[in-house]
């Protein structure tokens, strides 16, 4: 990921629970001094942007989806006490402080060999195995990548519905109500030879919290902002993402012949980052 893009780097829609509150020099101050070392400049510039939350990158074969923020909701890189419960493990968990994993796998600053500039590694206490990802927060950030197989951009300015009447009649089957709950925005859903289809608007709103989770009331008036997923494409294009190669092949030529206008998500993502 080129440095120019790091104001692009956090999903969009936000997941509010997991955003921290506006970061400050004393919410630094005071994590510095918990955590015992300085924090890497990159990280930390990262969530002036934005205090934590999920992310539309990754680091490739692994399941890294998020940088934790600073503040007293969860998570939090100051959150880590947990990691030291471990017992028998071949690597020494002292001076690592994960940033994003689920306890049995985790990505972390690793400030055992450096106290000055942490290294990136990646543990699983589950097989007792760690393994370097970048010499600094700085590398890792050049080594993340956005996941764009099998998905596709429908350049339209019709209404969604439009589209998925057209894509059902191509397909002979219709599409279901859409998924609200996952992500904060509509997702259609079909399936064509046993194999998924997936549509959604590039027009979300800017983050969502699902009624009934703690600090919804404080929170739920964000939702109403409108962003996009990609800014790099029009904000009224479709997303469409297939289950297989060989589905996306075959969909894609059929769509064309019927007259959609679809083109890969990466050549959009890669002609922005060429500008």
């Amino acid at each position: 990921m080129a440095a120019k893009d790091m104001k692009t780097i956090w999903q969009v829609p936000k997941y509010l629970p997991y955003v921290q509150p506006n970061l400050t020099d004393e919410i630094i101050k005071e994590a510095e001094k918990k955590i015992g070392y300085k924090l890497p400049n990159e990280y930390l510039e990262l969530l002036t942007i934005q205090n934590g939350g999920y992310i539309r990158y990754t680091i490739k074969d692994t399941l890294h989806s998020q940088i934790s923020g600073i503040g007293p909701y969860y998570p939090s890189i100051t959150a880590f006490e947990w990691l030291k419960e471990y017992e028998g493990l071949s690597f020494e968990v002292d001076a690592l402080f994960p940033f994003d994993g689920d306890g049995h796998w985790n990505i972390c600053l690793d400030y055992r060999q450096n106290k000055d500039e942490p290294e990136i590694t990646y543990i699983d206490t589950e097989i007792d195995f760690e393994k370097p990802i970048a010499r600094n927060f700085k590398e890792y950030i050049d080594k993340l990548i956005i996941e764009t197989e099998n998905q596709f951009v429908i350049e339209t300015n019709a209404p969604i519905t439009e589209t998925l009447k057209f894509i059902s009649i191509s397909i002979n089957n219709d599409f279901g109500q859409p998924d609200l709950f996952a992500h904060g925005y509509p997702i259609y859903s079909n399936k064509f030879n046993d194999n998924w289809i997936w549509v959604s608007p590039n027009k979300v709103p800017n983050g969502f919290i699902r009624q009934g989770e703690d600090r919804y009331e404080e929170l739920k008036g964000q939702m109403e902002i409108q962003s996009v997923q990609f800014p790099e494409i029009d904000k009224d294009f479709l997303l469409i993402t297939f289950s297989g190669n060989e589905q996306a092949e075959e969909l894609t030529t059929l769509f064309r012949n019927n007259g959609l206008t679809i083109r890969e998500l990466s050549a959009y993502l890669n002609k922005s980052s060429n500008r």
